[in-house]
């Protein structure tokens, strides 16, 4: 695979170009790309090596909005995620008095290069212009930054643990996400999420956090054109929110759009490098993220998460492991015990016992048959995910829900 992306420059210009993808004839090589009108495009290559046991998989996101999602000041990403094979190291390369910068996995030792494998799981993001000044002499590696763990849950309810297994518990009653009393050096943590019926299916229509003594709670919105972040804290509607339990916050809107995605970022890095739990919304729909999520963070935490060190799925004992996703969904229902954080009740609330769709797991063939929106195109629309699973789990959303294609946003 000679995947290039290459950065061409005027004096005052810099453009990127696309990727080429040189197919090798034993090998195999697929392409999905996407784009919206946002002006951000994302497209993602699967490559397997001539004797077909070797895969690269990898994936660009170019934007012409400057932040966001790609960081302060940036407006490209190079997302790696196993590359299990490539000619030589990937590398930034300047040449002809640096008009022209690179990178690739097209051969060649270069200066403080990072090799195939340091890259994997990682993800490097920049501005275009300043690939100009990098040189010879850059350290690639200085751009990029691990993934890490994200573990978390997010609309028509999807749970993913620390070891990246996904399941779904449909029922509606408010959940205990996880929870852990000594999170940030005693401040502790609590996690909630709370979930609504929909026909055969639910999902998350509120999460709140408590760090400390500070609670911050967000909900969705079905509003077309409603592009202002719902959200309380310290059960004050839209109060001032620059900062919770001491972290630094960030708010994203989308803003001028039938379909808005907000989110709402707190910065662990003070105590854990690197890390953020991220509270996002897409139409009603929510979702909670656990961003490079590490063992000194989450190692004793307990919920519907699991465990983090194992990824196993424990009851409230911490011993009995449930693989029934509607008992686990019912074991980590809030109980009287537990903190109540949310603003305001919703029923049901214990004793009442959470409440079961009328399929808990869903006729999957007849809700695929009445969806107005076939396999395929759903395939198309989430195929920008780089995470096999999140990719059936948006395919599944999409055709179960009725929505329209643009629900692959909620990702």
């Amino acid at each position: 695979m000679g995947a290039t992306g290459e950065l061409s420059a005027s004096d005052n210009d810099w453009t990127l170009g696309i990727f080429d993808t040189k197919a090798q004839a034993s090998g195999t090589h697929e392409a999905w790309y996407k784009s919206n009108h946002h002006g951000t495009f994302a497209t993602t290559w699967h490559s397997t090596y001539a004797n077909g046991n070797k895969h690269n998989t990898f994936q660009i996101v170019i934007s012409e909005a400057i932040g966001g999602d790609m960081g302060e000041g940036n407006n490209v990403c190079f997302c790696y995620g196993d590359m299990q094979w490539g000619p030589g190291d990937v590398h930034v390369q300047s040449s002809n008095n640096s008009d022209h910068a690179h990178i690739d996995f097209s051969g060649g030792t270069y200066n403080n290069a990072p090799s195939d494998n340091s890259l994997d799981h990682k993800t490097c993001c920049f501005h275009a212009d300043k690939l100009k000044e990098l040189g010879t002499s850059a350290d690639f590696a200085s751009l990029c930054h691990a993934r890490g763990t994200e573990a978390g849950s997010n609309g028509d309810p999807h749970f993913k643990t620390s070891k990246n297994e996904h399941f779904e518990y449909h029922g509606q009653c408010d959940l205990l996400l996880t929870k852990d009393p000594d999170f940030a050096n005693g401040l502790g943590i609590d996690v909630h999420i709370r979930t609504k019926v929909v026909r055969h299916w639910s999902y998350i229509k509120n999460a709140v956090i408590g760090i400390g003594n500070d609670i911050l709670e967000i909900e969705g919105s079905a509003l077309d054109f409603d592009s202002k972040t719902h959200y309380w804290i310290n059960y004050e509607s839209q109060g001032e929110l620059t900062e919770f339990a001491g972290f630094p916050v960030k708010m994203f809107s989308q803003q001028g759009t039938a379909v808005t995605k907000n989110r709402i970022e707190i910065d662990l890095d003070s105590v854990y490098s690197g890390q953020k739990i991220i509270l996002s919304t897409y139409k009603e729909f929510v979702k909670v993220s656990f961003e490079n999520a590490s063992e000194e963070s989450f190692g004793n935490s307990v919920g519907m998460l699991g465990d983090f060190n194992t990824g196993k799925t424990l009851a409230r004992d911490g011993v009995t492991v449930l693989d029934d996703f509607s008992e686990l969904g019912h074991e980590w229902q809030i109980l009287p015990s537990d903190k109540h954080l949310f603003h305001e009740s919703s029923a049901p609330q214990f004793p009442d016992r959470c409440i079961d769709p009328e399929d808990p797991r869903g006729d999957h063939r007849r809700r695929l048959d009445e969806s107005s929106i076939d396999e395929e195109e759903a395939e198309a629309a989430c195929a920008g995910l780089t995470d096999e699973l999140d990719r059936k789990d948006c395919v599944y959303d999409i055709l179960a829900t009725r929505q329209d294609l643009e629900m692959a946003g909620a990702y």
